[in-house]
């Protein structure tokens, strides 16, 4: 059996063309799900392409391999009912969710699969007075500003791990805050889930903290006080919806 997709961004498209299952799900379908930087192969040369960009992905199988792969055409080609019947997301989706993780792993990528909550989730140092006041007056007020709850960890109320209902809060949020400010190893780590998954990670710290190295090149909001941070933060979340927010 080999296995096809068509990428759909802005007004192009993209052909992959007999792959095993795989590679299709490996190569493919997990960049796309998680929002990362691909390589492709086009007529042109090989390009880097951010998988967040694209609009759709359709996935197929057939019995015999695709003669005629380099007619990118080929898929468009074929008749909707053709199309129907060799259609394979739902069995992709399934072998994701059913590979061979632990049941909370398969629940963060089903939460990944699923549309965000209209949610900010905050990673950040706790019982901080500087950065604790921050999240109450900046985070917290700017994120309502866009109809956005704002959530950080310590306000769930769940009597599981607290690991896992961090990871959990990560997958389902549309958009997620870390402030790095005062560098804690576990707010590093969240930030790495974050990118991970491909969200809208927001990165921030104090103007008086030492980014480290290894993110020193990722865009941060370096705010002063809570009346900068507020500042600052209604612009990148601006940009991020489109358009203004809902008390502007």
């Amino acid at each position: 059996m080999k296995y096809h997709a068509k990428l759909q961004y802005e007004t192009l498209n993209h052909y992959f063309h007999n792959y095993s299952k795989e590679s299709l799900i490996d190569e493919v379908v997990l960049p796309f799900v998680n929002g990362q930087v691909v390589r492709l192969t086009t007529r042109e040369g090989t390009k880097l392409f951010n998988m967040k960009s694209a609009n759709l992905l359709k996935l197929y199988k057939t019995k015999d391999v695709l003669k005629a792969a380099e007619d990118k055409s080929i898929i468009d080609k074929m008749k909707e009912d053709v199309f129907k019947q060799n259609d394979c997301t739902d069995e992709i989706l399934g072998e994701i969710q059913g590979r061979n993780a632990d049941r909370g792993l398969n629940s963060l990528i089903q939460k990944a699969l699923q549309p965000p909550k209209q949610q900010v989730f905050v990673v950040m140092k706790f019982g901080d007075e500087m950065l604790d006041s921050a999240y109450a007056g900046a985070y917290k007020t700017v994120a309502t500003e866009f109809a956005l709850k704002c959530v950080r960890i310590d306000e769930v109320e769940n009597s599981g791990k607290i690991t896992d209902q961090m990871l959990e809060q990560i997958a389902e949020s549309k958009y997620v805050i870390c402030d790095l400010t005062g560098a804690r190893p576990n707010c590093y780590y969240e930030t790495g889930f974050a990118h991970a998954l491909g969200k809208d990670v927001i990165l921030l710290a104090n103007k008086k903290e030492k980014i480290h190295f290894d993110l020193a090149g990722h865009r941060f909001i370096q705010w002063s006080t809570e009346e900068d941070l507020r500042k600052k933060l209604r612009g990148r979340l601006t940009a991020l919806e489109g358009g203004k927010s809902r008390d502007e």
